[in-house]
């Protein structure tokens, strides 16, 4: 007989003040959330994967990018899993949420992202809208980023324009032009390998040049929106890769929609756990 596999999100809780500085400046940095033999297993991954040099477009070469491939698979698997994961992501879209993109990053010194900064400012959107109500924030789109080589402040680790994702007036042109390195008012964060960084999709943010000589930037960033949203037009996760998937972490890939009317499991969308040891998804 099937039976539902249940999330766990009773392992961590954002305090009081890691709420209010998300809140305030619409990005957190929680550090350590990685041990070194995790951190190791996955950078050694995100390795592999750009040394196999699959198909790339021009950007994604020079921002040192690859797309999918085998993550959140393997070692990654690890990052689904983790308590002060799923518990942020819970108080940040709610207790319903999905994948919907992941790719790695190995950007060498002088390496850089090719976009421009980006989004902030009022978004009626509901990837972009921000709000908090009943003791909770609700960022449509989540953008998590997995540091897995140190970072410092002015290294080239992604860079934020604080609280403009709940900001009233639009980005000034001006401050959307695109640079090698941001100053103020742009903020970047120091990070230890396996620190964890959160933001809202509509806080402006830009991908500066690497500038550190000693190690390449090393990341993961994935993005989560509510079970009902999309962002991207494609789930850039290969099936195989989903299937091999445990149940915390195959609970990600549930279909896009939240309610049947006409359906079992009450109409809600669920993730069956069968006695042969297979996954029924969505049902």
């Amino acid at each position: 007989m099937a039976t539902e596999f249940k999330m766990d999100f009773s392992q961590f809780e954002l305090s009081d003040e890691q709420k209010f500085m998300f809140d305030l400046k619409g990005y957190l940095v929680i550090k350590d959330v990685f041990d070194e033999r995790q951190v190791a297993a996955i950078k050694e991954q995100v390795r592999l994967i750009t040394e196999a040099k699959q198909a790339r477009s021009e950007n994604e070469i020079k921002a040192g990018i690859v797309q999918g491939s085998s993550l959140p698979g393997g070692a990654a698997e690890d990052i689904l899993r983790s308590p002060v994961v799923k518990g942020t992501l819970k108080h940040l879209i709610g207790s319903e949420f999905r994948l919907d993109h992941v790719f790695s990053v190995w950007r060498e010194l002088g390496q850089g992202d090719y976009l421009p900064p980006h989004h902030g400012g009022p978004m009626r959107n509901p990837h972009f809208h921000y709000y908090f109500s009943q003791g909770q924030s609700y960022a449509g789109l989540t953008r998590m980023v997995i540091e897995l080589n140190p970072v410092g402040k002015n290294d080239g680790g992604t860079v934020f324009l604080p609280g403009s994702h709940k900001a009233n007036l639009p980005v000034p042109p001006n401050l959307l032009t695109k640079h090698d390195t941001y100053a103020e008012p742009f903020e970047g964060y120091e990070a230890t390998p396996g620190s964890v960084v959160f933001f809202s999709e509509n806080t402006c943010h830009a991908g500066p040049v690497w500038t550190n000589p000693n190690h390449p930037r090393v990341a993961i960033l994935f993005a989560f929106c509510s079970l009902g949203m999309r962002w991207h037009r494609y789930n850039n996760v290969s099936p195989e890769v989903v299937e091999s998937l445990g149940p915390e972490a195959r609970w990600y890939f549930r279909d896009v929609w939240p309610w049947d009317n006409h359906g079992g499991n009450g109409g809600r969308n669920v993730l069956l756990m069968n006695d042969d040891g297979s996954y029924t998804v969505s049902p």
